[in-house]
């Protein structure tokens, strides 16, 4: 194996790519399913973005790379930084390029800021703006538009005004542009040079079906089978072409010795509920809140105004209207960090609880009675179960930064999320309503994986890690993996006479790059303001 192309499928899943593969609205992928191996890819725990990508790139686990949200929670500082590439370990980018292989990345997730690789790279959704050096080398970002001017970052207000629902042709023919033009910009890099190892991403499977995963599965309430077919139609059908165009302009320079990857992050599934975990926190007393703050009357009468105002209620969102309440509060400190045994942060649907308390034997003693109480929590409607499990850090991470993970990792059943932004006068777990909420699908573990080539063993109902992924290539391209992988290799994707003659070799790397996360941002303060807007634009936050 000398070329290895990945296409990234953001949030892809075999719950809505099968029935486009049955129905022939994605041909180019069904061939690559039906000549090569496909099945199940298992995500991160948990199935978010930063923790996935992240540790698909390095082969490591959050608690070896550092990374597991959008955000990196100082328990000492009681601050927070948005993440970035900066705090990640070594690279299959890093380590493929030490040993000469030219790559190039596109929309790559966890790759902004840029470092310098033995090739091209074009950073993805963590980017500023396209006014932020977006690419190396520099000079790349400026060809790159002057070739492709249609170019942009995935923003929800981009694509289309008001509500997916409410302009829902729209939004769906727009998500499909912005792919189209990913693969024309795919195209513009790929003529560039040849190259050993490429990755294209495409993140508008993910921003199209948080809103619109309703109409998708037939199973929800608000199923609708001819909005099912319009978005087959003029979504994913645009979509599998733009991934044939990627895959064409890959193998023009290397037609006969080409594998390709198709991957994603996390499947996705239906939402029905949110609970909030942080107003639960604070009612069962583990949560204090600063009551200078709490009880300062200007405080009370602008979010009182904001809450009754019937004129921003018509103008504004809700959502907006917490937001502001929240901001002006968190001014003069929300939180009474002395009293308080815990903390509550998450925001992709999961929550992690950091604790607070100075001594070890109450640390185990709060973490015991959280575990507990959340284990038998019913949703107060229903009756049903709303959480699914509750995981200590050790239990799914180690490594170097593991006293930096959150304490307790809980994650919901299926169908719920969890909030954990406190919102004191909020319902603690509501419906979730197409109207107010763009989280109409939210993440699953089970992502896709599709490999394809002459050395690929053609094989259905495959299984796997997204941490595999990493090694497996580097197997592939006959790079030295790293001895500390928590990654392994898949010689069963191989055919047996290639698996014959490769052995899987190992290398410190350690000794070269260590991976080296601070507690300060890379990003300025406005910069960090503006990565917040696009995460929460795009549903992330």
């Amino acid at each position: 194996m000398h070329k290895v192309l990945i296409i990234g499928m953001d949030g892809g899943t075999w719950t809505v790519l099968q029935p486009a593969l049955e129905r022939g609205y994605m041909p180019f992928l069904k061939t690559l399913a039906d000549s090569g191996a496909s099945g199940v890819l298992k995500s991160t725990i948990p199935a978010i973005t930063p923790a996935a990508w992240g540790s698909f790139q390095t082969g490591m686990n959050p608690g070896d790379n550092g990374v597991f949200d959008f955000y990196r929670w100082d328990k000492n500082r009681k601050t927070h930084h948005v993440v970035s590439s900066r705090d990640l370990a070594l690279t299959i980018w890093d380590m493929a390029g030490r040993q000469g292989k030219k790559v190039g990345l596109l929309n790559v997730p966890m790759t902004y800021p840029p470092k310098p690789v033995n090739g091209y790279m074009i950073t993805g959704i963590m980017t500023p703006s396209l006014d932020s050096p977006f690419t190396y080398p520099a000079g790349l970002g400026q060809e790159l538009l002057s070739a492709v001017p249609a170019y942009q970052l995935v923003n929800r207000e981009e694509a289309a005004a008001g509500s997916p629902h409410e302009n829902f042709e729209d939004y769906v023919k727009q998500m499909a542009s912005i792919a189209q033009t990913r693969a024309q910009a795919a195209r513009f890099l790929l003529g560039k040079e040849a190259f050993d190892l490429c990755m294209v991403h495409f993140m508008t499977s993910d921003v199209l079906q948080h809103p619109l995963f309703c109409y998708l599965d037939e199973s929800h309430p608000l199923y609708d089978a001819q909005k099912h077919r319009y978005i087959l139609e003029h979504f994913y059908r645009p979509l599998d072409q733009a991934l044939h165009n990627v895959y064409q302009a890959f193998s023009e320079n290397s037609p006969d010795d080409c594998t390709t990857f198709v991957i994603s992050d996390h499947g996705f599934q239906s939402h029905y509920k949110r609970f909030n975990l942080g107003l639960w926190c604070y009612r069962q007393g583990y949560l204090k809140l600063n009551t200078r703050a709490a009880k300062t009357p200007i405080i009370k009468k602008i979010t009182r105004a904001l809450r009754i105002g019937k004129l921003l209620g018509l103008i504004l969102p809700s959502k907006t209207i917490a937001d502001m309440e929240r901001s002006l509060r968190l001014d003069i400190g929300l939180y009474d960090w002395n009293h308080s045994r815990v903390f509550c942060q998450g925001t992709s649907g999961e929550a992690f609880i950091y604790l607070l308390e100075g001594k070890t034997q109450q640390q185990k003693t709060t973490a015991e009675e959280i575990a507990q109480k959340l284990s038998v929590l019913k949703d107060p409607h229903s009756g049903e179960s709303i959480i699914e499990r509750i995981y200590h850090k050790e239990e799914l991470y180690h490594g170097r930064y593991l006293e930096q993970m959150p304490d307790l990792i809980v994650i919901p059943a299926a169908g719920y999320s969890l909030g954990s932004l406190f919102q004191e006068d909020s319902e603690l777990c509501h419906t979730v309503n197409p109207r107010e909420d763009i989280h109409m699908g939210k993440h699953h573990p089970d992502g896709i994986l599709i490999a394809a080539g002459p050395l690929i063993e053609p094989q259905k109902d495959i299984e796997a890690r997204l941490l595999d992924i990493t090694p497996t290539i580097l197997f592939g391209l006959g790079i030295p993996i790293r001895n500390d992988s928590d990654g392994q290799v898949l010689t069963n994707l191989f055919t047996e006479k290639f698996r014959s003659r490769r052995a899987v070799r190992f290398f410190d790397y350690e000794s070269q790059q260590p991976a080296s996360p601070d507690n300060d941002s890379v990003y300025s303060s406005a910069d960090e303001k503006e990565i917040e807007k696009r995460l929460e634009d795009l549903g992330y936050l």
